[in-house]
């Protein structure tokens, strides 16, 4: 009797195991990893952008550094800095993408894992 009901409780699971697995193809991976590689290629542009933009507060600020006396110093006091609001607002883009890409990544990996389980159980 002991021998059935551990028999029983390991094959039922096994058994009804292909109702909860969902069917994965080749072409729900590809689309996956698609996505994956826009992320990839905005986050890549958005960096370059921070980069560029801090580039030119750098050559920017040099030359108001350059200006000096009276009127520099209420020039560099009044002047706003757009560009720093500017990069916080694509730092945080940034932020989100990556962590898009975190997830992406994962449930790629996820797909593919599932994909193997259910040519294993076929």
């Amino acid at each position: 009797m002991a021998l059935l009901s551990g028999f029983g409780a390991v094959n039922c699971p096994y058994t009804y195991m292909s109702y909860f697995l969902r069917n994965v193809t080749d072409s729900d991976i590809l689309a996956l990893e698609r996505r994956l590689l826009q992320t990839m290629d905005m986050i890549v542009s958005k960096k370059k952008r921070i980069a560029m933009t801090r580039r030119q507060m750098y050559q920017r600020g040099e030359d108001q550094n350059k200006q000096t006396g009276f009127w520099g110093m209420i020039k560099s006091v009044t002047s706003t800095q757009t560009g720093s609001e500017n990069l916080t607002l694509i730092q945080q883009e940034v932020d989100a993408l990556e962590e898009l890409s975190r997830q992406l990544f994962l449930e790629t990996v996820d797909l593919q894992a599932t994909k193997v389980t259910n040519l294993c159980v076929q």
